[in-house]
């Protein structure tokens, strides 16, 4: 597809009317190897509860308390156009940094929120990683890397895709998630690989516009809202759309194999050859 925004044509319906979805399955976090087998060699999603029942930050992570603790880290963030993703689009999202506790404090003003913290777990004081654990299921993965993220009410993440898995542990708030598998690319309308945000969609499944988007219509997709304890396993390549219902915290591990590593190399490579997404994990 191209690199340009297809025009618009008629009125910007809302609605999901003419996408159905399946509720994304909930089960116990399983051994090891089930979860390999069912899970992710299948590249199927999945809600996996209690698998942070132990972990401190899922007792103890409220935003008083990380404004407390950690209130002076410099917090990578994404800037927001009311309330969504704001990208450029030569140079996709431009990052910035934030003070923890003063994003925290701006949280209770009206408002839709200027930023979304996503911030490698590196920006942080080391005493962090006494708050939680790598999950069993990634441990010793060639390729990891995690962020926490923080977000106001009502901060959308527009639809796209990673190469590696992703979990996405929720310990504050609730968040819906829109999922569609890689089988589901030409209903998303995905950008161009010159564009800005190579791996992001032009179409919004939660208002869908099928006169500019005429293959959404039909698209087969999967949804969930997680809350505080719940993990969601989105696999590689899987677009999803996010929105947070409350004022949250999160952490997400992605993680993959050797090709899993070796591909995020070369599309971290290829994206600071064209200077876009700068200060991502600065």
């Amino acid at each position: 597809m191209a690199d340009r925004e297809p025009s618009s044509a008629g009125p910007r319906p809302s609605g999901d009317e003419g996408i159905s979805y399946t509720d994304v399955e909930r089960v116990e976090a399983p051994p090891r190897a089930d979860f390999l087998r069912d899970y992710v060699r299948p590249r199927r999603p999945v809600m996996l509860t209690g698998m942070v029942d132990g972990w401190r930050a899922r007792h103890h992570w409220s935003l008083e308390y990380l404004a407390a603790a950690f209130g002076d880290t410099p917090a990578i963030a994404a800037p927001l156009r009311n309330g969504t993703l704001r990208d450029d689009p030569k140079h996709g999202v431009e990052f910035l940094h934030v003070r923890l506790r003063e994003f925290i404090e701006s949280l209770g003003k009206p408002g839709s929120a200027a930023a979304y913290v996503m911030a490698p777990t590196w920006d942080f004081p080391a005493r962090l990683q006494q708050d939680y654990e790598t999950p069993p299921y990634c441990t010793g993965a060639p390729y990891l890397q995690a962020k926490v993220w923080v977000g106001k009410e009502g901060t959308v993440t527009p639809a796209h895709r990673d190469i590696p898995h992703n979990f996405h542990v929720h310990l504050r708030g609730r968040k819906r998630w829109l999922l569609f598998s890689p089988r589901e690319s030409s209903h998303m309308y995905r950008r161009g690989l010159f564009s800005g945000l190579p791996n992001f969609a032009w179409a919004d499944p939660e208002q869908p516009d099928f006169e500019r988007f005429p293959r959404l219509r039909g698209a087969r997709g999967y949804r969930c809202v997680c809350g505080p304890g719940d993990t969601l396993f989105i696999p590689s390549g899987w677009w999803h759309h996010t929105r947070l219902l409350d004022d949250c915290v999160s952490m997400n591990f992605w993680w993959g194999g050797r090709l899993v590593y070796a591909a995020s190399r070369v599309s971290a490579t290829f994206k600071r050859a064209r200077n876009i997404q700068r200060g991502e994990w600065a």
